[in-house]
């Protein structure tokens, strides 16, 4: 979705203070970029300059001199202090770390690596370029499935893309981001041509969705870079709900290496396209001895710390669809699923049962109904689609 900018109003600086944070678990996807310097080490970096022992001349009769050479002017003194001291008060303030982006500002980072996923789609990976960083340390987004926006600086246009937890190894002030190259996609086409080395305008946190904290299962239906915020709502629960993914993609360059968790999948129809053409089938690349592409790495990764919980119902599962395979999600599977899951964790008292669905427009509307807009915003409107002729029996659909 992109949306036309207007000048942020009332802008509120917001740093960030020293002794701010609590102890409290953060899930990877929301580590926090701090660039803090220890007062005893800026202390030692600072250079002191003594005042002056010079002795009076013998010729200093107290009259005024009058000065020789040329002087500097105030005005130009003030001209140079100014900008010298706004930008050091950016740099310094805080404990001398970085300050974290006033609301509505865009702040640039610097675009460090393209990691394509397929012929379409890439993991973008950023990091800040200069002090300034959006806030992912904001209380008020713990929990929660969050987006950044990306301006398109020449028709002054944003789109939201929502952040990767983060892989193994990856540094804390990396941001990432599944982005995939849309015929008529504006911001998309804009950031597939930079090079890596670009600066990015963005701004942030965007909460999309707060997970509540009493999940015991959750079921997400997820079609193509949907996959995105199933993955952060996966790193939230991962020792606290069991889960269970079913991931349509089109082709299998998007998840090379995926193998399911539970049953064989059979061929079926597409949900975009009725049943799977021969010429679909015929341009199916065959990747079964292929290494696991990113997208596949980062679930076993996710798939292991829930594993690694002393609960052994709190576990992720994943199967993959592929329509140039033939294969689909079919309403028997998901009915299935809600029957097995809502069995198994028949014991959890008090527990409530999420069902996420999220994708391109067309996979939301087929299986709960269109996200509608209500006074300039977009909603999620009523649950319609596949979805309503099952019998959820208390789980709660939410679109994504």
């Amino acid at each position: 979705m992109s949306i036309r900018l207007r000048p942020a109003a009332g802008l509120t600086r917001s740093f960030l203070q020293s002794g701010r944070a609590g102890v409290r678990r953060t899930p990877f996807s929301q580590c926090a970029i701090r660039y803090r310097e220890d007062p005893a080490e800026r202390a030692e970096k600072t250079t002191t300059i003594p005042e002056s022992t010079q002795e009076p001349s013998p010729k200093d009769d107290g009259k005024p001199k009058k000065k020789s050479g040329r002087s500097v002017p105030a005005f130009s003194v003030t001209a140079i202090g100014l900008p010298i001291g706004w930008y050091l008060n950016d740099w310094y303030n805080s404990d001398g770390g970085a300050r974290v982006s006033e609301p509505g500002e865009f702040v640039e980072y610097t675009l460090i690596g393209k990691e394509n996923v397929s012929s379409s789609c890439a993991i973008f990976r950023l990091r800040p370029a200069s002090n300034i960083v959006v806030d992912l340390d904001d209380p008020s987004t713990e929990r929660a499935i969050t987006s950044v926006e990306f301006k398109q600086p020449q028709l002054q246009i944003a789109r939201s893309y929502t952040l990767l937890p983060q892989a193994p190894g990856q540094p804390m002030e990396e941001l990432r981001f599944l982005i995939r190259k849309e015929q008529k996609g504006e911001v998309s086409n804009f950031l597939h041509r930079l090079p890596t080395g670009s600066k990015i305008e963005i701004r942030g946190l965007r909460t999309e969705y707060k997970i509540p904290a009493d999940i015991k299962t959750a079921l997400f239906l997820v079609g193509g870079t949907g996959i995105a915020p199933a993955l952060q709502a996966a790193d939230h629960l991962s020792e606290e709900a069991n889960m269970h993914i079913l991931w349509a993609s089109r082709r299998r360059e998007d998840c090379v290496g995926g193998s399911n968790d539970s049953t064989p999948v059979k061929r079926a129809s597409s949900w975009w396209r009725g049943p799977a053409s021969n010429d679909t089938k015929a341009q199916a690349v065959d990747l079964s001895d292929a290494e696991n592409g990113a997208l596949v790495t980062l679930l076993e990764s996710l798939k292991a710390q829930a594993a690694a919980t002393e609960e052994p119902s709190r576990r992720l599962l994943v199967d993959y669809f592929v329509d140039e395979e033939g294969s689909a999600v079919k309403p028997e599977d998901v009915k299935r699923l809600l029957s097995s899951l809502s069995r198994a964790d028949s014991s959890a008292e008090g527990g409530r049962k999420l069902l996420l669905v999220s994708g391109p427009p067309g996979f939301i509307t087929y299986w709960a109904g269109s996200k509608q807009w209500v006074n300039g915003r977009e909603v999620p409107g009523p649950l319609r689609g596949v979805l309503s002729t099952l019998d959820l029996g208390g789980w709660e659909v939410v679109k994504l």
